[in-house]
């Protein structure tokens, strides 16, 4: 686990690095890396819902949510939402 508060966090970046390969990043509101880690997904399932629900199992490990309705497309293979921490569950994701 990284050492931050939700006030740190700001958003998880996912982005393809090659096929079958997304890398999940955790940023601090002042752009610092806080978290990796890679989703390696079966090409049968390698689609957008298939990565936004690795991402959010990757940011609840840290403490954090993202609503599905707040991701944004940045490029053809990388996305970004803002993280939520997980007690703010007024529409849970999944």
């Amino acid at each position: 686990m990284a050492d931050f508060t939700a006030a740190q966090a700001a958003v998880v970046r996912i982005e393809r690095a090659e096929e079958g390969r997304w890398d999940l990043t955790l940023v601090s509101d002042s752009g610092v890396r806080m978290g990796h880690g890679v989703h390696l997904p079966d090409a049968a399932s390698d689609d957008a819902e298939d990565e936004r629900v690795a991402a959010l199992g990757f940011v609840r490990g840290y403490g954090f949510r993202f609503e599905a309705d707040a991701v944004v497309t940045d490029g053809p293979d990388a996305f970004w939402a803002p993280l939520l921490p997980l007690g703010s569950d007024e529409h849970p994701t999944d």
